[in-house]
């Protein structure tokens, strides 16, 4: 099935491995078009957990902008946009896209969780969305036998101003002796105190640091289900994506915006058995919500993306894919439509299974997600491409 066929399916046309803008069909430069340097991805999902479902849902951005990839290792639709497409990277001489850094304020709006004034860079983690920062007296203490809900813990901040919007969004915090780190809000209880999951440590005495909240950050417990008040995402949103440049930057995109995200979905019982346990004897393998057990909201796009690392696990969260020391491994996969399902062929799973007799894959992690997606461009040169995508995703990590 040709690209022209399909509605809406320009818009993925360099995420998913496709010949970028200046390449003829058989991915040869062409000479009449300005040269790409760079392309990227903005996701915008409202993410869940497989097997954790005490951590809930949330909003989550992920801004991968990066150099341009090269050609796949596999591509099962050469010259479409659909089908799955495989790329091997030897990290000393073959690393993966390098990423583009500080490219300006990234501004998303439409979301019924709002993001705040700007998603910006930062060192380290790289785009993050700050809704405010500032510094105080830290004060943190678990909450047992106060009868607040269990695993959380009290912080009050002397000078913060906290509001009811900041549930379901993350505390960082640094610099206070045993009060460092990013903690899900599950609750404010005034304008200088909240309640947080996951805080390993305590801080009864005040001590000064700093603290960022932050939306877009991922999952938070006891968020509504799909639709209800607090919901990060509805089916109703309109989401739309504009940049303020910085000076040089490779990406000067209009403003876009994904009219139609991807509904909320239940993996069938056979998916939910593989995103965790994905095969590496190079066996074809099935993934979606269509089958016995699962439920497909409407979308565009059914799409698996899975990226490997062979790099130490032990010391770092179940949840987290440490980089890699020698291969890595990124697939993905794009099934337009309502089917609900996406066949990743026998031949891109071998891809898989090599990489792991050649360096002992230590972690998968596998993104199902049912999407809305756009695809944009700078209106002059560089002719960078950005595709900005927006729905229902679940991550399921596999240990080998």
């Amino acid at each position: 099935m040709s690209a022209s066929r399909i509605p809406g399916l320009v818009v993925l046309l360099a995420l998913f491995g496709c010949p970028k803008a200046d390449e003829g069909p058989g991915g040869s430069p062409d000479p009449g078009t300005p040269a790409s340097t760079h392309a990227g991805t903005i996701s915008i999902q409202d993410r869940r957990l497989l097997g954790a479902p005490q951590l809930g849902h949330g909003l989550s951005v992920l801004v991968d902008l990066s150099t341009a990839t090269r050609a796949p290792d596999y591509d099962e639709e050469p010259g479409q946009l659909t089908g799955c497409k495989v790329w091997v990277y030897d990290v000393e001489s073959d690393p993966p896209p390098r990423a583009a850094g500080d490219v300006g304020t990234l501004f998303i709006e439409g979301t019924s969780a709002s993001l705040g004034p700007g998603c910006v860079f930062q060192e380290g983690p790289g785009y993050v969305c700050p809704t405010a920062t500032g510094q105080g007296e830290i004060v943190l203490e678990h909450a047992a036998g106060t009868g607040a809900p269990p695993n959380t813990a009290r912080v009050s901040i002397g000078g913060a101003a906290f509001g009811p919007e900041d549930s379901g969004r993350y505390l960082q915090l640094r610099g206070a002796p045993g009060a460092s780190g990013s903690f899900p809000i599950v609750a404010v209880t005034s304008t200088t105190e909240v309640r947080v999951a996951k805080a390993p440590g305590t801080n009864p005495a005040p001590s000064p640091g700093t603290y960022q909240v932050l939306a877009g950050a991922g999952p938070v417990p006891g968020i509504p289900e799909d639709e209800a008040p607090g919901d990060p995402l509805r089916n109703s949103d309109h989401v739309r994506v504009r940049i303020t440049p910085g000076n040089d930057t490779p990406f000067h995109f209009p403003e876009t915006t994904v009219a139609d995200i991807g509904r909320a979905f239940t993996p069938d019982m056979a998916t939910s058995g593989l995103l965790d346990h994905v095969p590496l004897d190079g066996r074809a393998f099935r993934l979606g919500c269509a089958g016995e057990g699962g439920h497909c909201g409407s979308a565009e796009f059914t799409i698996i993306q899975l990226q490997t690392t062979d790099g130490p696990t032990a010391s770092v969260s179940p949840y987290a894919l440490p980089p890699s020391k020698k291969k890595q491994v990124v697939l993905t996969c794009v099934e337009p439509g309502e089917s609900g399902f996406v066949d990743i062929p026998a031949e891109a799973s071998a891809l898989l299974a090599q990489a792991h007799a050649a360096s002992p894959i230590t972690r998968i992690r596998t993104a199902l997600m049912r999407n809305g997606a756009v695809f944009t461009k700078n209106p002059t040169p560089p002719d960078n491409t950005v595709r900005v995508v927006a729905g229902h995703q679940i991550i399921g990590f596999t240990n080998p």
